[in-house]
């Protein structure tokens, strides 16, 4: 999503989930909720299981992710199926900097696959002291990412690790275009990270290359873009792109309400243009006003996703209200759309 409203998360945070981004400060919306279950007896593990194997997948961010699943509990206990992704943030410098195994335990118990947007700055996108060539490129933080690199290596199950998204269009540190990045500076830090990790044996992590989406975009403005910033199939095992209805009291460069085939459309035949890899949707909303919600949710997940978008096998739903109204519970109508569209995909897998 946009910097320029994500700031003020990526201050607090979380924890995504899905990049993008998350800050201190942000205190989650309380709703009325069910009291959790257990679903540990009605819920098989994924084990060791790529979830490249298994379509279609769902999960959730908020930002007391992991530190507090009592969420995941509770969509798991309504719907009675698991999900399969649980997304949090990470800053080097900031929120989750240091690796915790127990935060992949805590997901890993459950049978879930942990989504961890892994974020080279402090919080701050006017720091140059987090440009590519400075924090990364320089060797600065070799033995931080190493150190990333033994723990996740060292848990042997799967991870996704959404390193450094929306590298473009966006006042991250990281991003092209800011503090002198470059795209090609852009590329090398990637594979610098990649190696490092490859160096300790992290084969079970799986890496999500995330670019930007941008309002009105074609795939032939996409495509060249997409193309000079992918740093390499042997490199990448995701694409992630962030999908957001801002509606028409949000201006993320339309400010209209859009369905999720226009949001998605042109950015994934751009993809398909670049790689063949599979596509993970980290980040999704919706907003509540200018149209249905619940019509929004239906849609997304019971037609377009199988029908139109194949290549999607992942698909991660923003749950807090930032923004705008992004959370499930906005609306007892758009909580009942998701459980009944995600129960009636998954049940029979």
């Amino acid at each position: 999503m946009p910097a320029t409203v994500s700031l003020p998360l990526a201050l607090i945070v979380l924890t995504s989930i899905l990049v993008g981004t998350v800050g201190a400060g942000h205190t989650p919306v309380a709703h009325a909720q069910p009291a959790p279950r257990s679903t540990s007896a009605i819920l098989p593990s994924l084990g060791n299981a790529r979830l490249q194997d298994r379509e279609p997948a769902f999960g959730v961010y908020r930002p007391v992710f992991p530190n507090d699943l009592t969420a995941v509990d509770e969509y798991e206990g309504t719907s009675g199926v698991r999900m399969d992704i649980v997304h949090w943030y990470a800053l080097w410098g900031g929120w989750k900097s240091a690796f915790d195994r127990s935060d992949l335990e805590s997901v890993g118990r459950r049978g879930s696959i942990p989504l961890i947007t892994w974020e080279p700055w402090s919080g701050r996108s006017d720091d140059p002291g987090w440009s590519l060539r400075q924090a990364v490129l320089s060797g600065r933080h070799d033995a931080y990412i190493a150190s990333w690199a033994r723990g996740l290596a060292d848990y042997q199950r799967p991870v996704l690790l959404r390193f450094g998204h929306e590298m473009h269009h966006q006042s991250y540190p990281w991003a092209v275009g800011i503090n002198g990045n470059t795209a090609d500076d852009y590329v090398a830090t990637w594979r610098h990270v990649h190696d490092i990790f490859a160096r300790h044996g992290a084969t079970n992590v799986e890496w999500v290359w995330n670019p930007n989406t941008l309002a009105g975009a074609s795939a032939e403005i996409y495509e060249p873009l997409y193309r000079s910033l992918y740093p390499g199939d042997e490199y990448v095992d995701w694409v992630g792109l962030d999908i957001y209805n801002t509606g028409p009291e949000l201006d993320w460069g339309a400010p209209t309400w859009r369905s999720f085939a226009e949001i998605l459309g042109p950015a994934y035949h751009a993809v398909a243009m670049v790689t063949d890899k599979p596509l993970l949707l980290p980040e999704v909303g919706c907003a509540e006003s200018g149209g249905s919600k619940a019509t929004w949710i239906d849609d997304a997940l019971r037609v377009q996703l199988p029908t139109h978008f194949p290549r999607v096998r992942g698909l991660v739903w923003f749950d807090t209200d930032k923004e705008e109204r992004w959370a499930l519970h906005s609306s007892d109508r758009a909580l009942g759309a998701w459980t009944a569209a995600v129960a009636s995909l998954l049940r029979g897998r």
